[in-house]
């Protein structure tokens, strides 16, 4: 099974047993009944319990954006603390290859290695609260 539930195969208007729902979502029927007693719409006197496609996609992104975190430009999300966190001594790497940068340092918290994407164009502003050593790979290396 995935760890997300799929949204592409969800036709926004079919109606679709729990069974069916599991499958073209991704998930176990036990996943999509528990849904439906957190929330999830469901087609009141239906036997089988009948869940609408646009019910179930709408459920779905709601519950990602529920757990989505945003983070500022000089913080990281740590997958092990599960919180927005700064860089241990407020030092990063920073890795620039044509143009896209990548960040790199360990959380303050539990020393787990962090990493985040930033436009290159961003990073005088990120040096002026983070310590960055930034190594630039040549496009002519490569």
């Amino acid at each position: 099974m995935p760890k997300q539930a799929r949204l592409n195969g969800i036709k926004a208007f079919k109606s679709y047993t729990i069974e069916e729902a599991a499958a073209v979502s991704g998930v176990s029927p036990r996943t999509i009944r528990n849904w439906a007693s957190d929330g999830l719409r469901v087609m009141d006197g239906a036997r089988p319990t009948l869940i609408r496609g646009d019910d179930l996609r709408d459920y779905i992104k709601s519950q990602r954006a529920k757990r989505a975190v945003k983070t500022r430009i000089d913080t990281f999300y740590c997958v092990c603390c599960r919180k927005e966190r700064r860089a241990a001594e407020g030092m990063a790497d920073c890795d620039v290859i044509e143009g896209r940068a990548k960040l790199t340092a360990l959380c303050e918290a539990c020393g787990t290695v962090l990493s985040k994407p930033v436009a290159e164009t961003r990073l005088p502003e990120i040096a002026r609260t983070l310590d960055l050593k930034i190594t630039r790979y040549d496009e002519t290396l490569r």
